[in-house]
């Protein structure tokens, strides 16, 4: 199972690579990592975004703690650190899920010899695949002036509505909060969850089934330059804030318990009034997905004077989610994901997928193997080729998605495939 072996593996380090020849003045952020005995790193200007670089321990001094701002907003939603939201236990579970009476009670309708999901039986009744996504989270799903859905957990979509259809444009985009998300899937306003979702036991055993990891991600902090930090460890006395309902709330709440930090941890009930309070100064940082600070940071006015922190303090495998009562949708929502990466890795590209030619080698077996062995979840034989001249193999929805192609210009890292450095890995599919 895609998830299950990737989670093996997903493990989320600060990468710190040999420093580039430099002159000093194009250093920023520098400080001795994990205290006086650790290394010191700097982050290269104009170098790629959250890259540090080992430097010489010279360049490094204690930095002093930034002074405490007086408290200006008392309503705002206080999570103490010693507080139940401060540990791992305090976010909110979904409520276990309940099969639907209509529906058999492993969720699959019976045609003949062939067992077939009823979700997919419903979906291609209904004409359209409803996709729940972020609001509008830039690199996963932002609605662009066109109108049209853009990212990677958009592009997540489309790919298997092409599965299920053959035609991604039967893909209709529902916009759901983070407290809703959960809720939408249970209650069938959407077939698939692809929300920048963080899979966890907690959620897995709720009823819920990630269909494996679509992004590896780690949770950081965003602070503005003014306030001269450097470093995760001198939030101390200061106020960072938080989403509530997320994994960030409660590992940011974990981190400062176990640095013995005194920093002030505040939430707050959506994406957009987080962001608001921080542009007024509410905030002192904010912690998230890096991910999401990368686009977050983006859409300031003035995006070169905030910083993202170097500390990941977390491990965030995102993917797409749906529900535990139909096995065959799980599994082509999971083959789907596993059919992205297979493609990179053979060499199955958009436009040769949408090319006439005849495929071979690795690329005909991948199409040949995925062909077959989807017929018995009710797919057509060319569903895979359809999936990748619809939006590509993984490395290109990364690169237009989050890459250099696109506004964020990240680097691939530990989602580059397993051959190339990375963790990106999936069964063979023939």
């Amino acid at each position: 199972m895609l998830g299950r072996v990737l989670a093996g593996f997903a493990a989320l380090t600060c990468v710190v690579a040999v420093a580039p020849a430099v002159v000093a003045d194009s250093y920023r952020l520098c400080a001795l990592r994990e205290g006086t005995k650790g290394p010191c790193t700097c982050e290269v200007k104009g170098g790629a975004p959250g890259e540090f670089v080992g430097v010489a321990r010279s360049r490094c001094r204690p930095a002093p703690t930034a002074a405490k701002k007086p408290d200006a907003t008392p309503d705002t939603a206080i999570a103490a650190p010693n507080a139940a939201a401060a540990t791992p236990a305090a976010e909110t579970k979904p409520a276990a899920v309940v099969a639907t009476p209509t529906a058999p009670a492993s969720g699959l309708l019976e045609t003949g010899a062939l067992a077939t999901s009823r979700r997919i039986v419903d979906i291609r009744a209904r004409g359209k695949l409803l996709c729940g996504i972020n609001t509008d989270l830039l690199g996963f799903s932002k609605q662009s002036e066109s109108g049209s859905w853009i990212g990677l957990d958009a592009d997540f979509c489309r790919a298997v509505a092409a599965a299920v259809f053959g035609d991604a444009s039967k893909t209709e985009f529902v916009p759901v909060e983070t407290s809703e998300r959960f809720e939408a899937l249970k209650g069938g306003k959407i077939d698939l969850l692809a929300r920048n979702t963080t899979w966890t036991m907690d959620r897995d055993v709720q009823g819920l089934e990630f269909a494996g990891i679509l992004y590896i991600d780690g949770q950081g902090f965003m602070t503005s330059d003014a306030r001269g930090l450097v470093s995760a460890q001198q939030l101390a006395g200061l106020r960072v804030c938080v989403e509530a309902g997320t994994t960030s709330e409660a590992n940011a709440g974990y981190y400062f318990k176990s640095h013995k930090s005194d920093a002030e941890l505040r939430s707050f009930p959506t994406r957009a009034a987080m962001m608001e309070a921080y542009v007024k100064g509410e905030c002192d940082a904010l912690s998230g997905d890096r991910t999401a600070l990368f686009s977050e940071r983006a859409g300031l006015a003035d995006p070169e004077t905030h910083a993202i922190l170097p500390e990941v303090i977390s491990k965030e495998p995102l993917g797409p989610v749906v529900l535990q009562d139909d096995r065959e949708w799980i599994e082509v929502v999971r083959w789907t994901l596993a059919g992205l990466i297979n493609a990179e890795e053979v060499g199955l590209t958009k436009p040769l997928a949408a090319g006439d030619a005849a495929l071979d080698g690795d690329a005909a077996r991948l199409v040949e193997g995925a062909g077959k062995n989807g017929e018995s979840l009710g797919l057509s034989r060319s569903w895979l080729r359809d999936v990748v001249k619809t939006v590509g193999n993984y490395g290109e929805m990364f690169e237009a998605d989050l890459g250099k192609g696109s506004p964020l210009g990240m680097e691939r890292g530990i989602n580059a495939l397993w051959k190339r450095g990375g963790v990106l890995y999936a069964p063979p599919m023939w």
